[in-house]
């Protein structure tokens, strides 16, 4: 036993394989680190299992990383108190000296601590897991998270981005942790906010042609009226999907054809009410007849229920129900961009901007306005301004 702060004990780490360090150790099974923590508070001790050294494919490599690994969890236990109990060190602002930590274990803290939305959380450990496996390439992982350089952080996006769109987005989730990391002063600046973006093609965003529009209702509908009728309530809201996905039976006023959401954009939470459209009513109101007390709208087969389904879940079904059965090539997602065209060409851009709880135009000019140009094309063509 290990004798740590606060009366607490651990047994000594292990690691599996046994013959980790032996160069017959087969690196296609899973390596875990893993000991017993004892908390004099608590009844019975609890199995902690660190992870995340099966990134490397090399031997050596992942023995080196997993050396590292074993001293830094060491360090945290013996040095910072740390307590597997309660998921922290004894103070964490003062023991928990972040500028002098490596890398990853800096990013890892910020990803820990930084506010953003499920999705983006998410986001951001995937950009986390394809930057550590491009760390270990470049070998820095030893470097402390202080001697990084914007330099360096260009070489790690570089390695861990497989196209310029690829780079940007890790780019930008990237400069959210790091801005996190200031404000902890474990950083003096944000050095990716130097690196600029890399050069893309926009590509023109393609929807449902009005007959492949009939063809999906009708599929939809026959078949699975489930997914119908989200369908439409989707195509209707001005909403996210994320957002249609929390919403509960409490936030629905089917009298006042309104229903309530938290809109979470960046750091920036708003509670608003949108709107139940007059042609969008029936749907919404076959689905509320199906739910009880506190039941989300859509759980799981997308009826109501306790539980709370994932954003993702909506383009499987839609890429197997509908683009793999009916040869669509159209994503789900492409039916916000429809919608709000639509209401451009019937009202105008800040109507639309504001249906989508945008706060200025930018967004639906740039990017949901799919016949923008072609607006631009027809008044251009009708120009009669003759030469003689």
């Amino acid at each position: 036993m290990i004798n740590l702060p606060n009366g607490c004990r651990c047994s000594q780490l292990s690691v599996y394989p046994k013959n980790w360090l032996s160069k017959t150790a087969k690196i296609t099974t899973n390596w875990y680190i893993s000991y017993r923590f004892y908390d004099p508070n608590f009844p019975k001790p609890k199995l902690v299992v660190v992870k995340g050294i099966n990134l490397c494919r090399e031997l050596v490599e992942r023995q080196k990383l997993t050396r590292d690994v074993l001293s830094r969890e060491m360090f945290k236990l013996v040095n910072e108190a740390y307590n597997p109990f309660r998921s922290q060190t004894n103070n964490p602002e003062q023991l928990y000296e972040l500028s002098s930590v490596p890398l990853m274990e800096a990013l890892d803290y910020a990803y820990n601590k930084v506010s953003v939305s499920i999705r983006t959380k998410r986001d951001i450990k995937f950009m986390l897991a394809a930057v550590r496996k491009a760390v270990l390439t470049l070998n820095l992982q030893a470097f402390e998270i202080s001697k990084i350089s914007r330099k360096f952080i260009r070489m790690i996006l570089e390695a861990a981005s497989y196209s310029p769109d690829h780079f940007n987005k890790n780019r930008s989730y990237l400069m959210i942790l790091y801005s996190e990391l200031c404000e902890l002063e474990a950083v003096e600046s944000n050095p990716v906010r130097d690196i600029k973006k890399k050069k893309v093609v926009k590509h023109i965003r393609q929807v449902l042609t009005p007959e492949e529009r009939v063809k999906v209702n009708q599929h939809l509908q026959n078949n699975y009226p489930e997914f119908h009728r989200f369908l439409h309530i989707f195509f209707h809201s001005g909403a996210r999907i994320s957002e249609l996905l929390r919403l509960k039976e409490s936030d629905v006023e089917l009298a006042s054809q309104r229903y309530k959401l938290i809109v979470q954009k960046g750091r920036s939470y708003k509670q608003v009410y949108k709107t139940i459209k007059d042609i969008a009513f029936p749907y919404w109101e076959s689905q509320l007849k199906l739910c009880n007390q506190g039941d989300f709208i859509f759980s799981k087969r997308l009826t109501p229920g306790p539980e709370e389904i994932q954003p993702y879940q909506i383009t499987k079904r839609w890429y197997r129900l509908v683009k793999n059965k009916l040869g669509i090539s159209a994503d789900f997602y492409s039916l916000k961009h429809l919608h709000t065209t639509e209401i451009v060409d019937m009202i105008n851009e800040r109507e639309a901007a504001r249906h989508n709880e945008h706060t200025t135009t930018a967004m639906v000019i740039g990017i949901y306005d799919v016949n923008r140009e072609a607006r631009k094309h027809k008044v251009v063509k009708e120009i009669n301004n003759k030469f003689a």
